[in-house]
């Protein structure tokens, strides 16, 4: 929706739903300054009763061809800027949806291998989820990052290298059929 008038003290007299407790971002690609508005006069109404709650903080998602787009931690991270305060983060690589997961169903760490295409999220989490990690190459990661992070001494760093790695996805075809 647009903003209500011309003037900023117009966007401010907008209506709030009185039932809104928290506020998630998410990728939205029709994000807009009307919606930080909205964003930011829940999350002060509420005050620390209302939730914030981010679903990642991907900075860029790949595109064919190795351009990018920015991603949602783009859109996060402007709503944190507003509110003056850091989102909760659901997706990875926070544990808070493997645990969800691994709450509902009987996974075996150890029988469960996490592929992904991203050190900062996807393999992070896997490596501490305690799960065996897959790094498929055909996104924003090369390998010489790896390279970087497998010889540093640094534990953060390190915690970004993966057990195993491949060109692209389809590589696991073959074993997959086996």
């Amino acid at each position: 929706a647009a903003l209500p008038g011309p003037a900023p003290a117009d966007w401010a007299q907008a209506p709030l739903d009185p039932a809104v407790r928290a506020v998630l971002v998410g990728f939205d690609e029709h994000f807009s300054y009307a919606k930080l508005c909205q964003a930011l006069r829940y999350l002060l109404r509420g005050g620390p009763d209302c939730l914030l709650v981010g679903t990642n903080r991907d900075h860029r998602l790949p595109l064919e061809g190795g351009t990018a787009i920015p991603g949602t931690g783009c859109l996060v991270k402007a709503v944190e800027t507003a509110a003056q305060r850091e989102a909760f983060i659901v997706g990875k690589p926070n544990r808070y949806m493997f645990d969800c997961v691994a709450s509902e169903f009987d996974i075996d760490p150890a029988r469960t291998i996490m592929v992904g295409d991203r050190l900062d999220t996807d393999i992070l989490l896997g490596n501490s989820c305690g799960l065996t990690t897959l790094l498929t190459l055909t996104g924003v990661t090369t390998l010489d990052e790896v390279k970087g992070h497998q010889e540093s001494d640094c534990p953060a760093r390190q915690s970004l290298v993966p057990d195993y790695y491949v060109d692209s996805i389809a590589d696991l075809l073959p074993a997959l059929g086996e």
